[in-house]
């Protein structure tokens, strides 16, 4: 009896996986997705008067992305909000339109994974593991906010436990983790976050609203999976900016209006509007994610959908160091960085950047600041601008000589790249088979 009652949920995880019927399995979200009725044709022209600069505003978007370690605790997510609000209040000319990419709370992204990997093995320890996953959030929700915002949030969470049990529980019988599955149930984490940080200020009363990326990012994706914790790709994940642009364009015209955004008065305030790092969907309408430490770009594909003046990484430094402060004392925050700069620096080990979200940001000449959310008066690292090749720079006779530290130095920092082994082979004698027989 209890197999046959497992049937169908069983049927509408493998429907969900292998259907192209651009179906959304399973949450709160639970919906189809209209690929073409819902999203209409939108022009440029109707953009640039409404998404990139809400109407009345003498400003544009300004992006700012916080990861899990921010997200850690109640009085972190109070942080987060109270720093939105001043950014949001503008620097004497006007208010701000202040968006906020978020992550998953500290520690649950690593939470959700248990959930689905213990599902195999030992199904009580999953229910367990989500049940913990599920009350940590509940738990900083409350504290957050009155009942009367809370209570359908909360409502909301536990369904989404209820359905995501569900799944893990038919796991058993396939006997498999289908990739999707690990990308939808970890993508919870920021749809949490995110309606939890939004909770915070509609109790402070201020024009706000979340949204769920799934919603609007639309990726290619040629891999599978969350990839490996702090990669330095996103494992090819490539943004469909024309229909993610329509699609910004007509959450805009919609919610935007409901919100009340359209008939604020921007001298004064201006909507801080939370949307979930992280996760994305197919053009198909399939979920999937921009991969593990995939929520910088998130914020600098928003950043580029709303032509914002400016992306904020806020993190729990001074900026980008001049190497790792925990192993080399003397190493001091960098004032300034070119786009390049900062993706090697990235791509060798330095984990304040995500290498791939400096793209968008080159594509639209967006600075990136890098500033500390514990110290926000630090002005921190920013990110602009192309580097010169060493070529240009000896043709301009900037550099002379390094040893005598004369001329400009091109080097700005230094990286590392921990528990990795570098082996040199060398030797005419080793034969061509050497590669092969090692």
């Amino acid at each position: 009896v209890n197999v046959i009652n497992r049937i169908p949920t069983v049927l509408l995880l493998l429907s969900a996986i292998s259907s192209s019927s651009a179906f959304v399995p399973f949450g709160h979200q639970q919906r189809h997705v209209q690929k073409a009725a819902f999203i209409p044709s939108v022009s440029t022209t109707n953009l640039q008067a409404t998404v990139t600069r809400p109407m009345g505003s003498s400003n544009d978007w300004e992006v700012h992305k916080f990861g899990g370690a921010s997200l850690a605790t109640p009085e972190l997510y109070r942080t987060v909000g109270d720093l939105l609000l001043k950014e949001a209040s503008g620097r004497g000319d006007g208010a701000i339109p202040t968006m906020a990419i978020v992550s998953a709370k500290g520690g649950m992204t690593d939470l959700l994974v248990k959930v689905v990997d213990s599902a195999l093995l030992d199904f009580e320890q999953a229910r367990i593991a989500l049940e913990e996953a599920v009350e940590s959030q509940i738990i900083v929700l409350k504290e957050l906010a009155p009942p009367s915002i809370t209570d359908p949030i909360e409502e909301s969470f536990r369904q989404d436990g209820e359905d995501i049990l569900s799944v893990v529980q038919s796991l058993r019988m396939i006997q498999t983790v289908p990739a999707v599955t690990m990308e939808v149930v970890t993508g919870f984490g920021e749809i949490w976050s995110a309606q939890t940080l939004n909770a915070y200020l509609m109790g402070l009363d201020v024009p706000c609203d979340w949204i769920d990326a799934r919603e609007i990012l639309v990726v290619k994706s040629d891999s599978s999976g969350l990839g490996e914790k702090g990669a330095a790709s996103t494992g090819g994940v490539t943004p469909l900016y024309d229909l993610t642009t329509q699609r910004m364009e007509q959450w805009w015209k919609t919610r935007g209006k409901e919100a009340g955004f359209h008939d604020l008065d921007y001298s004064v305030e201006s909507p801080v509007v939370v949307v979930t790092g992280f996760v994305a969907t197919t053009a198909e309408g399939v979920p999937t994610t921009l991969k593990r430490s995939g929520s910088d770009y998130s914020a600098t594909i928003f950043a580029k959908l709303t032509d914002a003046a400016r992306v904020t990484m806020w993190k729990n430094t001074n900026g980008v160091y001049t190497a790792d402060p925990r192993r080399v004392p003397e190493a001091f925050p960098i004032e300034s960085l070119k786009y390049d700069e900062a993706m090697e620096l990235a791509y060798f080990g330095a984990q304040v950047l995500h290498p791939s979200a400096m793209e968008p940001c080159i594509d639209k000449s967006i600075p990136v600041y890098v500033r500390n959310i514990f110290n926000p008066a630090f002005p921190g690292t920013v990110i602009q601008g192309r580097s010169a090749t060493l070529k240009d720079v000896n043709t301009q006779q900037k550099v002379k000589n390094w040893k005598s530290k004369s001329g400009e130095i091109p080097i700005k920092g230094i990286t590392s790249v921990d528990k990795t082994a570098l082996v040199t082979l060398e030797g005419a004698s080793a034969g061509s088979n050497v590669a092969g027989r090692f």
